[in-house]
């Protein structure tokens, strides 16, 4: 039979032969393992790294002088998810999509077992994830999820000798969901060559490729029974848009196909990459971004001239230039993100024509995949699991009378000040003296200090701190008064010293902090507001 290596710091995978499957799972019976147990669900969610994260790289190295450049990104690491363990086997992250409160992540296993998983994350209240179900797949791997319209699509790769109705180890399947969660059985279609690379969706069929002398499949929704297969070498990513599949081959380009007709629309020439490593392409207008490996990110335009080559980065401290390699990119409005490997996930806006870098998001291990959607960065990581990364964004509130905070990495208020800023900033730290009002969005790497007679009113999203960390540096103390008007996260320490009063100001406004909170007496909290964790009480 066929055994398969799979190793996620490049994302490569090669089938090697073999005489005897060291795969001992080919006994069982289950399909879909189910697990929707809260205790041992909750035990998966870390948040030791949980809180506010900085770009590095490009023209942000450095943090910590006065007069460094502002960060406009700010961010902060919610939380990360831990792969599942089964049968003493750690599974390792491979894809996530995402539809509406649940986010869908998809695991396989390194080496020769085949051995898959399926989470789902409820993001409903987006500064407190929670794991509400999770599936084992004993003897099938998962490379690709995608969610469409109440059901759950994905590729991977199979241990023929456990199910019989498979004729190869590639496969694609549709999974029924009850209210969008999992359920426990699926039903999969074969497809030649030695794993399913790659999903899309369209309105009456769905598309999948598998790898090395694989094929692109049309797959009716309705009936599940394919309609058309196309031969291309080397497939390594599918995407669909405005009625068109676009698939990315090692060895022929990329390839656009009407998806009516399945006829060939244009093809064009990609860099040459590591055989059979797995990529993915996604779109920003007409504009096809295609994650190239070595090569770094690449931007075509619709009829396949070179717009952009976004080159990776190079001298990397304790990283191996080896293990630095665009391996997916995701897009969101005017953002584009790229899973460059151990350099992290690159961050690039879109300004005027062209992409230009803003930094580097460091999580450490190997980013193997990336999907932003709405305010969140999900980043898989292998077997150090799923990253889920957080905006601050700016909210709905008007702070045109407020000028824009271009000031340093440390935002002073002395005594007799008032200064009124707005924007989005990260920024290392805040010291008020009498009045700081900022509108807009703000991420504060350390500490913050509301000194007596100090008011700091803040209107918009703001988190702050380090959950992590003990040093007092990273604690938000208030002697003074600290106005709310939106949402605030602390991942660190809050010190209520006597006399202190937090005001919330309106209605909708929230807290949540993940550190402890110190009361001491005198204190004045008012106002209507959740407290996520009940902290305050």
């Amino acid at each position: 039979m066929k055994t398969k290596i799979i190793a996620f710091g490049l994302l490569v995978m090669a089938l090697s032969q073999s005489c005897q499957s060291n795969d001992d799972l080919s006994g069982k019976e289950e399909k879909v393992i189910l697990n929707s147990d809260a205790n041992s669900l909750n035990a998966r969610m870390d948040h030791s790294s949980s809180g506010v994260i900085n770009l590095v790289g490009s023209n942000l190295t450095s943090r910590n002088a006065a007069t460094s450049e502002t960060d406009k990104f700010p961010m902060s690491l919610v939380a990360e998810v831990n792969p599942p363990v089964y049968e003493g086997k750690t599974l390792t992250a491979t894809h996530v999509d995402v539809k509406d409160k649940y986010v869908y992540v998809s695991y396989n296993t390194v080496g020769e077992t085949y051995l898959g998983g399926l989470d789902v994350i409820d993001i409903s209240e987006p500064n407190n994830p929670k794991l509400v179900v999770q599936a084992i797949l004993p003897n099938t791997d998962i490379s690709t999820v995608i969610y469409d319209n109440g059901n759950l699509y994905f590729s991977g790769a199979t241990s023929v000798d456990a199910n019989a109705n498979l004729t190869t180890p590639a496969f694609v399947a549709k999974m029924p969901l009850q209210n969008g969660l999992l359920t426990t059985d699926y039903s999969n279609i074969p497809l030649l060559s030695y794993v399913g690379t790659g999903v899309a969706v369209a309105t009456n069929d769905y598309f999948a490729v598998s790898g090395n002398n694989g094929v692109l499949a049309k797959i009716d929704k309705t009936t599940n029974s394919i309609k058309v297969t196309i031969p291309i070498a080397d497939l390594r990513a599918l995407g669909y848009i405005n009625n068109k599949v676009v698939v990315l081959s090692g060895k022929e380009g990329v390839k656009v196909y009407n998806a009516d007709s399945m006829s060939l629309v244009s093809s064009f020439a990609a860099t040459t990459d590591v055989a059979e490593a797995k990529r993915t392409i996604d779109f920003q207008g007409d504009n096809i971004l295609v994650a190239q490996g070595y090569s770094g990110l690449l931007v075509y335009s619709a009829t396949g001239s070179l717009l952009q080559t976004l080159s990776l980065p190079t001298a990397i401290a304790g990283v191996s230039p080896s293990d630095v390699v665009t391996n997916a990119v995701s897009v969101n409005g005017d953002y584009a993100y790229a899973a460059n490997g151990a350099a992290g996930i690159a961050v690039y806006q879109k300004q005027t024509s062209n992409l230009v870098s803003l930094g580097s998001i460091s999580l450490g291990g190997s980013a193997n995949y990336v999907k932003s959607v709405g305010d969140y960065i999900f980043v898989a990581t292998g077997s150090g699991g799923l990253k889920i990364v957080k905006k601050v964004t700016v909210p709905t509130i008007d702070c045109s009378n407020f000028q824009t905070y271009n000031g340093g990495q440390w935002l002073n208020v002395n005594s007799g000040e008032t200064l009124n800023y707005q924007g989005s900033a990260s920024i290392q730290g805040i010291n008020v003296n009498q009045n700081l009002t900022f509108c807009g969005s703000l991420s504060i790497k350390q500490g913050v200090n509301i000194n007596s007679g100090g008011v700091f009113t803040m209107k918009g999203s703001m988190a702050q701190g380090n959950y992590n960390s003990n040093s007092s540096n990273f604690n938000f103390n208030i002697n003074g008064t600290f106005k709310v008007e939106g949402s605030v996260v602390l991942y660190g320490n809050l010190i209520l010293n006597s006399g202190a009063t937090i005001e919330f100001v309106g209605s909708g406004s929230s807290i949540t902090i993940y550190g402890k909170v110190t009361k001491n007496s005198g204190v004045t909290i008012k106002g209507n507001y959740t407290d996520t964790f009940n902290s305050l009480k």
